[in-house]
């Protein structure tokens, strides 16, 4: 008999039936058993785990891979996210003496925390003044031009905002200082980047998809895939994994950011196509992406009350209710998935009634992020039965802002996983980066969701309550069965478990019995992808 047989290990499946084995058999790229040494079948091969632990391969259930096509093709640096307003045109100098970027293209730099001070131009113009410089925040959600740049973009005083809730910040005179908040005010921005040739994707597209094997992931959900009918990048996704080198399942996102950029009629139309030309066996295009609201930390996360320190500012809507529930079916009624960023208690209200009128769809529901919630809405949430919570785990680290933006009561009640596990909701953990260290690290992550709730492993270094804690069970779960729910890829994978795709994950240590904090220091030894070692 053909195929592998491996025993001697500690094997954590994701399966009800059997949630903890010591062998596992693969042939033909799938598993073919699951249980004690002694049932194994004959194999070709015995593999001896000497008790090293497997895991069903990580599923990143918010990401996007796709910025780092966009990072490669515009040569973009990165910077220390806490570089401080008047050490900014220091640390972009440095850059420049280290990196070599041609003078014909604008300077595209990464992962600056834009709350932390008052930035302007003036804090990028020393270092350069005679051609474009973009810096984008690390959480996505604002940007900061130099002088040229918005000269060549045509921003001044007489610009006006997209919106109330994307804007150019001004100063007392009303000129814009360079900083600009939120996507609708960021997209044209774009203009100054350079474009990627198509043929350029396919190698970067590759080289990403080995990071994430690295780290242990075998699927991801892209967040932000596409807004316009560019298809460059969807080409070459679907000619590598036809010529079979794509070591992920990857599930793509259609953003929809309002009828002032793009009707919703033909953002379905577009997404039809994208699901009908580029699918492939491991690629699927089937999700609307909706955007409600910004982040606590912008503060543009749509409030019921307002921010604790600027008492008339409530955040901002990024979409009517309207705009979204017409799109929301739309897709629905064609078999799309539907998955909603809400941050702020107001913006997940809007998406619930959305989602809630959705129930019954073929695709799944989503909620990603879900940092405030009333308690009316998460009885609704719960009570629904069908709609996912999704997060990032390693966002209750604590921080020096967040109280002071929310005041104590809303500060005690964020990111409610574990009322939504214990609930019967279910709770998918993702990066919301592009391979970004530490929330890309899924252990860290198992760390934090399930550390926030033991004093001795994590201190005060985890948001309130510790109520909200889920175990390493649960977490990993959501990194793995449950995050292949969301992607309507469980059927194949998400568990180790026979029938389904042989993807697991070796690593150097047990995850659900090690100490704590070695959580963080886990190390992916093996990585399989459909029965093929990939790392």
């Amino acid at each position: 008999m053909s195929g592998k047989a491996y025993y001697n290990g500690v094997i954590y499946t994701a399966d009800a039936e059997l949630p903890v084995a010591e062998a596992f058999a693969i042939e033909n790229g799938r598993i073919i058993f699951v249980g004690k040494t002694s049932g194994l079948p004959e194999c070709g091969e015995r593999i001896d785990l000497e008790g090293k632990c497997v895991i069903p391969g990580l599923i990143d259930s918010h990401c996007h891979m796709f910025a780092g096509i966009a990072q490669a093709a515009a040569n973009m640096l990165f910077i220390d996210p806490k570089t401080a307003p008047d050490h900014l045109a220091e640390e972009i100098s440095t850059l420049l003496r280290h990196h070599h970027i041609p003078e014909t293209e604008t300077i595209t730099i990464m992962g600056i925390d834009l709350t932390i001070g008052e930035f302007s131009a003036a804090n990028i113009d020393p270092a350069v003044s005679d051609r474009p410089v973009i810096i984008f925040s690390n959480d996505g959600h604002a940007l900061l031009l130099n002088s040229k740049a918005m000269e060549e973009l045509g921003i001044c005083k007489e610009t006006p905002d997209p919106d109330s809730s994307s804007y150019y910040v001004r100063n007392e005179n009303g000129e814009p200082t360079g900083l600009v908040i939120e996507i609708a005010a960021m997209l044209p921005c774009k203009a100054l980047i350079k474009e990627n040739e198509p043929e350029d994707n396919e190698e970067i597209i590759q080289e990403l998809a080995l990071y994430y094997s690295r780290l242990g992931y075998t699927g991801l959900f892209e967040a932000m895939s596409a807004d316009d009918d560019n298809t460059n990048v969807f080409e070459a996704l679907k000619k590598i994994d036809d010529e079979g080198k794509l070591p992920l399942h990857i599930s793509t996102s259609f953003c929809y950011h309002g009828e002032d950029i793009m009707n919703a009629e033909t953002v379905l139309g577009l997404m039809k196509r994208n699901r009908e030309m580029y699918s492939s066996e491991n690629v699927n295009h089937d999700t609307l992406k909706m955007i409600t609201d910004g982040t606590v930390e912008e503060q543009t996360a749509l409030l019921y009350e307002p921010y604790a320190d600027s008492e008339d500012n409530y955040g901002s809507e990024m979409l009517s209710a309207e705009e979204m529930k017409n799109a929301a079916r739309l897709a629905a009624d064609e078999g799309f998935s539907v998955h909603i960023h809400a941050i702020g208690d107001k913006a997940v209200t809007r998406a619930l009634d959305v989602l809630c009128e959705l129930k019954g769809c073929e695709g799944t529901r989503t909620i990603a992020h879900n940092q405030l919630y009333t308690d009316d809405d998460t009885a609704r949430i719960i009570n629904d039965g069908g709609i996912f919570f999704q997060t990032t785990p390693q966002w209750t680290k604590n921080d020096d802002h967040t109280l002071r933006f929310l005041g104590e009561q809303r500060f005690a009640k964020q990111f409610q996983s574990g009322t939504m596990q214990r609930g019967g909701v279910t709770v998918t953990f993702g990066s919301d980066s592009c391979l970004e260290p530490e929330t890309a690290n899924a252990f860290a992550g198992i760390f934090y969701a399930s550390a926030r709730g033991d004093s001795a492993a994590c201190g005060k270094e985890c948001l309130p309550p510790q109520s909200e804690s889920m175990t390493r069970k649960e977490s990993l779960l959501a990194y793995t069965l449950n995050a292949a729910k969301q992607l309507r890829i469980d059927h194949k994978t998400g568990s180790i478990s026979v029938g389904k795709l042989a993807d697991f994950v070796v690593i150097d240590r047990d995850v659900i019995n090690c100490p704590a904090q070695e959580l963080k220091e886990i190390e992916v030894e093996q990585t399989w992808f459909c029965g093929n070692r990939i790392i």
